[in-house]
């Protein structure tokens, strides 16, 4: 079993669940049917995630970008009539994927903002947005916890901030 940094791997997720249980997942594909980013990225999906962890193994799948695009919705999970943890697999790869760096650009630089600012967005184009609908400005993020956070999950070493 491996570990990194205390997140929970693909390895771990392996013993919640048996093997022959993914290919019977993948015969069924509902959960790929009411997939969300299914509609954004034909090529993506539960089943296909599934297929892969069974066919390419670890080292490929949390290289592949593909990782990044589900939206952990869980409809996956509640649509499965094994109810196969597929939201952990991923959240696990992507924990993996991230220790490694393979972070997609746009994921790093809004990190690198929360650890800056303490919010994933530039806060006077939040102050703007919200002077618009005649809101008040937001009080102050509570930037070092949020950094302590962030230090806690390892992201500071794949990270800079």
């Amino acid at each position: 079993m491996q570990e990194e940094r205390g997140i929970m791997t693909v390895f771990k997720i392996w013993k919640h669940f048996k093997r022959e249980e993914l290919y019977e997942c993948y015969q069924c594909a509902r959960c790929t049917g009411s997939c969300p980013a299914m509609e954004v990225a034909p090529a993506f999906g539960p089943r296909e995630t599934i297929l892969k962890c069974l066919g390419l193994g670890y080292d490929q799948l949390v290289e592949d970008e593909k990782l990044w695009l589900c939206c952990t919705c869980n409809v996956c999970e509640d649509r499965c009539p094994q109810k196969i943890p597929i939201s952990d697999l991923l959240v696990a790869l992507r924990n993996s994927a991230a220790l490694r760096g393979n972070i997609p650009g746009r994921l790093s630089i809004a990190i690198e903002l929360l650890a800056k600012t303490g919010r994933s967005m530039i806060v006077h184009q939040l102050d703007e947005m919200r002077s618009h609908h005649g809101l008040a400005p937001l009080p102050p993020a509570p930037v070092d916890e949020i950094r302590q956070i962030l230090k806690k999950t390892g992201l500071d070493a794949v990270i800079e901030f």
